[in-house]
């Protein structure tokens, strides 16, 4: 039985629909596909030969391309296309030439003409306030060893921006072997590890018994680390309960309520500074990023990092107005997640998207003490990519 091609990025991909049809158009630019669902999908040949899994345009071994766009054809044009015995397109640029297969799924996935977004590991972000009393929890006895369990926590870390585990023990450390479950960690100015209790010279308000409002984590950094752990070790101190913000959430919020503050916090640029002894970081950013379609990309809130404001005269006090706005926000229990930590529970917060804070707490009364580090969201969703591709294998080869 004729099997179907390989894929550029080697992926295991689901066949949702067979390919019913192929046609030509623009005298073979481009492709048309018939599917069996009824959707119909173009593709250009630049597009497909580009992407071919031909050896001779891709290095199976290492997985990359191994031919520059300036050594492609100009003007590629498709002289025959067809559906192969395994359901693959089939695809000739030129007579006497080979044929360059496509996989059926892949194409599937990858159809641009309909606004597909293969990057995508399939995460849908859930915006959330309030009503969401708590994070949604995973039991962490297993999460070190079995894939399963991992992919379902990680599923709704990426959905929620929040998620939790219980029972991962007290060990000092084990929040390091959790963030590398994922991949990297992001080491900073506080160590790979930094320890969240009461210090002597603290070098942030973390490290003291004071409360802290809900913030974003280094937002003095070019690159504000995406994704942050905190996993606590011993908690009988009296207070600290822990506070939660969307941030999704919090900027509809101000869009619907605000909308000239909302769009004062996506413009004007605040500076953020660490006014350390021994470290000097700094960045400009507006409160909300959006991305080119408009929709929230990053947040950075952190009113105990805020450096003097400079923008025009004329917006000072507009720019002020909106921060204000922002802040209240945040400070809304109607927005508010609230919680305790045990010992034993790990948080993943999403430090790009959720903000986090914690009600003051009473060292005499007793210890409190967290361990935390940073990763990225790349290596959240890079590892939620594998997972898939695993279980998509392993249910492949058990048919």
């Amino acid at each position: 039985m004729t099997r179907l091609p390989p894929t550029p990025d080697f992926d295991t991909y689901a066949v949702p629909a067979d390919i019913r049809s192929v046609t030509t158009e623009k005298d073979g630019r481009v492709l048309r596909l018939a599917w069996s669902d009824g959707r119909s999908s173009r593709f250009h040949a630049i597009w497909l030969r580009d992407n071919s899994c031909d050896p001779g345009n891709l290095n199976l071994e290492t997985r990359e391309t191994t031919v520059n766009v300036t050594a492609l054809p100009t003007d590629p044009r498709v002289v025959e296309a067809h559906i192969d015995a395994a359901g693959a397109l089939a695809v000739r640029w030129s007579p006497g030439a080979s044929l360059h297969r496509f996989h059926p799924g892949w194409l599937y996935a990858h159809d641009y003409s309909n606004g597909a977004q293969p990057h995508d590991p399939g995460v849908v972000p859930v915006a959330w306030d309030a009503t969401l009393a708590e994070p949604p929890t995973f039991d962490g006895a297993d999460i070190l060893t079995d894939d399963t369990a991992l992919e379902a926590w990680l599923k709704a870390f990426a959905t929620y921006g929040i998620a939790r585990l219980t029972g991962v023990g007290v060990e000092p450390g084990t929040v390091a072997r959790v963030a590398a479950r994922l991949g990297p960690m992001r080491v900073t100015n506080f160590g790979r590890i930094f320890e969240v209790r009461v210090q002597a010279g603290p070098g942030s308000n973390a490290y003291t018994a004071l409360a802290l409002p809900p913030h974003t984590d280094l937002s003095t950094r070019k690159y504000q680390p995406g994704l942050q752990f905190l996993h606590c070790l011993v908690n009988d101190s009296a207070g600290g309960e822990a506070i939660m913000v969307d941030g999704l959430a919090l900027a509809r919020f101000v869009a619907a309520r605000d909308p000239e503050a909302y769009a004062l916090l996506t413009t004007v640029r605040w500076q953020s500074s660490n006014r350390a002894l021994d470290t000097d970081y700094r960045w400009d950013h507006p409160v909300i990023r959006l991305d080119d379609a408009g929709e929230v990309v990053e947040l950075r809130v952190v009113p105990f990092l805020r450096a003097p404001l400079a923008t025009d005269f004329d917006q000072v006090e507009r720019a002020y107005a909106s921060l204000r706005v922002a802040y209240e926000a945040a400070a809304n229990p109607a927005l508010q997640m609230r919680f305790s930590y045990r010992p034993g529970d790990l948080v993943a917060i999403d430090n790009r998207r959720v903000l986090h804070g914690r009600e003051a707490h009473d060292p005499d009364s007793g210890e409190r003490w967290l361990q935390g580090c940073y990763s990225e969201r790349e290596e959240l969703l890079s590892r939620l990519r594998i997972l898939a591709r695993q279980r998509r294998g392993t249910e492949r080869a058990g048919r």
